[in-house]
Formats: C-alpha cells, structure tokens, sequence
C-alpha cells in the first residue's frame, strides 16, 4: 500500500506540475523548434539565392566577348537582375563593377560613380571593398576630384591592395601638380609590391618619369 500511495503521490505530483508548468513547456519547445527551422529555413534560402545569382553570372560571363548590341543588352538586364534580385550576394557587387566599367568605357563617369559606390557599399569581401574602393578614385581623378580621390585612399588597413592604393594616391597627387608627394607615393607603391613579391612595371615607369634630375 506504501508503494501504491508513493505512486499515486507521485502521479499526482507530475500532473499538478504540468498544470502549472505545462503551458511554458510547450511554449518553449515551439520557440525553440520554430528557431531551428526558421534557421534552417534561412540557411536554405541564402543557399538557393546564392546558386541562383551564380546561375545568372555565368550567363553574364558568356556574353562578356560578345559585341553584338543584342547580347550587350541581354547582359545589361542580367547585371540589373543581380543588383536587385541577389542584393545580398557577393554578385551584387560583381555586377555593379562590370556596369561601372562599362560606363567608364562609354564615358559616362558618373554612372561609373554610382555603380562603384553600390560596390563599395555592398561589399561581402574586404578584397571587394578595396577593389571598388581603388577604381573609384580613378574614376574621382578622371573628373578632376583629387581632394575625393585622396580622400577615398586614406584608409586605414590595406592589406594586399597597399600597392594599388599608393599608386593611385600618386597619380591623384601627380594630377593635382604635387610632384614630390606624388614622386613619395610612387616609391612607397613599388616597396609595398617588392613586399607582396608583385610585379608593376608601370608604377616604375611613373616613379622614373618623376625622377630629379
């Protein structure tokens, strides 16, 4: 009967917790199963928005040989489709330097402006960030915005670009018609390529037409 009583005591005691406890018990297991799924949900997601946009930039890269004004168009669209189906994917940034560069070479300086700034902007890399970083100081240069272009340049951390960012710094700083600042820079860039074990012929050739006689 002693053991009866402690089983029934004990049933009891489980049922009255369970009025008391039962509610938040449940209510835990679905958040935290509703947080797992919802996870795996968005793991999913990013990986099905990510193929797609590879997807999309592949048929960029096919077009990219291609001068025929039916096949610049297309890319045209499937650049546009990247910048805003795939925003949150490194393609994003990858369409919007290809645009830029396209502008550049049709002159139009500054839609390479705005497509360099989305770059940088939207950047998922610190190499993406640099490298649209750089080439929109060139683009700054190219209109004559020196102060911006220098301005762009003085970043803290370089990294593997240190060469890049110096080069530009002097073309920026030659253009604005400082010719020993701009002759430093060139310097500086051709150390920091020794460094990085990288060959630039061209940064010496700007060091030397600067050289003092």
């Amino acid at each position: 009967m002693t053991e009866m009583r402690t089983e029934e005591e004990q049933i009891e005691a489980i049922k009255n917790w369970w009025k008391e406890n039962g509610m938040q018990t449940i209510a835990a297991v679905v958040i935290v199963a509703g947080g797992w799924f919802g996870y795996q949900g968005w793991q999913s997601q990013k990986q099905d928005a990510g193929e797609g946009a590879s997807a999309v930039y592949q048929q960029v890269l096919e077009l990219s040989g291609s001068e025929q004004e039916q096949d610049l168009a297309q890319r045209g669209l499937l650049l546009d489709q990247l910048k805003t189906d795939f925003s949150s994917t490194v393609y994003a940034s990858y369409a919007a330097l290809f645009k830029a560069k396209d502008a550049v070479n049709a002159g139009n300086l500054e839609e390479a402006v705005t497509e360099l700034e989305f770059a940088k902007q939207n950047a998922t890399t610190e190499e993406l960030s640099h490298l649209a970083t750089i080439r929109l100081a060139r683009v700054k240069i190219a209109q004559q915005a020196y102060d911006e272009a220098l301005s762009l340049l003085a970043v803290e951390t370089m990294g593997a670009f240190e060469g890049q960012y110096l080069e530009v710094k002097g073309d920026a700083l030659k253009a604005k018609g400082e010719v020993d600042a701009a002759r430093d820079a060139y310097s500086q860039a051709v150390a920091a390529n020794q460094r990085d074990g990288a060959n630039n012929p061209i940064v010496e050739m700007k060091l030397d037409d600067l050289a003092v006689n």
